[in-house]
């Protein structure tokens, strides 16, 4: 993983470098909320999306 700025949001996060994956504390944050089906309904509700299968 190397330290990679992000412009767009203004933000510091992670990069790997063998697969490109990339981190940041929202990236971190919706993870952590995606745990529980409530927390995924609420995130998905706000992205406008209706139901979960």
């Amino acid at each position: 993983m190397v330290r990679e700025e992000v412009r767009e949001v203004n933000m510091v996060g992670w990069r790997c470098v063998m697969c490109g994956e990339h981190i940041d504390p929202l990236i971190l944050e919706h993870r952590r909320k995606m745990r529980t089906p409530e927390g995924a309904k609420r995130l998905l509700e706000k992205a406008g999306i209706a139901e979960l299968n």
